[in-house]
């Protein structure tokens, strides 16, 4: 069994969702263990819902650069863990999300890579038909690969909660709601403060 903190302000923490907490693998740092810490049937379903998903991306995925990879579930002391890459930096340092990296401070130099790294985005999601609930600055984690290279990555929210969700099976779906939300995520404030460069 693996042996998790109780307390969300240790160094292991990466982060605390409202139904998940994620942690620094402590047995392996390239990985990450995600924890239910609100149990309720919505986190089950969130679950269920993206543990379904990465079965089908197993199906035909090549191209990993934009989403962490699922490696199955461990037992911890806070109950079941599932076990996903840990997106750290070239540098070792963990990768921020946008919301992080990209503000009122660090825009002016920062504009560029910003812009580009939503083309990025927006094509890797169109040519790997990537269904994601939502697109938000603080679920796209800004992944350096070198001191100028960056690559968006998409850390949470993938999948569908579509009763029928047809748009996981047909890309015309796929496509129709990736332009509407790509619609919406450039209304945006963050994202719209490109237009002031």
């Amino acid at each position: 069994m693996i042996v998790l903190p109780e307390d969300h302000s240790d160094p292991l923490v990466v982060g605390v969702g409202h139904h998940r907490a994620c942690y620094i693998h402590p047995q392996d740092h390239s990985k990450c263990i995600k924890v239910v810490h609100n149990p309720c049937e919505h986190a089950t379903q969130e679950i269920q819902r993206e543990l379904a998903y990465y079965r089908h991306l197993d199906g035909y995925l090549k191209d990993w650069r934009g989403l962490p990879k699922y490696y199955g579930e461990v037992e911890t002391n806070l109950g079941t863990g599932y076990v996903y890459d840990r997106i750290v930096d070239f540098d070792g340092k963990p990768s921020e999300t946008m919301q992080q990296r990209y503000n009122d401070q660090t825009l002016p130099s920062l504009h560029t890579e910003m812009k580009k790294l939503i083309e990025d985005l927006e094509r890797y999601v169109w040519d790997n038909r990537i269904v994601t609930m939502s697109i938000k600055p603080y679920n796209v984690l800004c992944h350096r690969l070198t001191p100028t290279e960056v690559f968006p990555v998409i850390c949470d929210n993938i999948g569908s909660s579509s009763f029928i969700p047809i748009e996981i099976y047909c890309s015309w779906f796929c496509h129709k709601k990736q332009k509407r939300q790509f619609a919406r995520f450039k209304q945006l404030p963050l994202i719209r403060s490109l237009d002031n460069y």
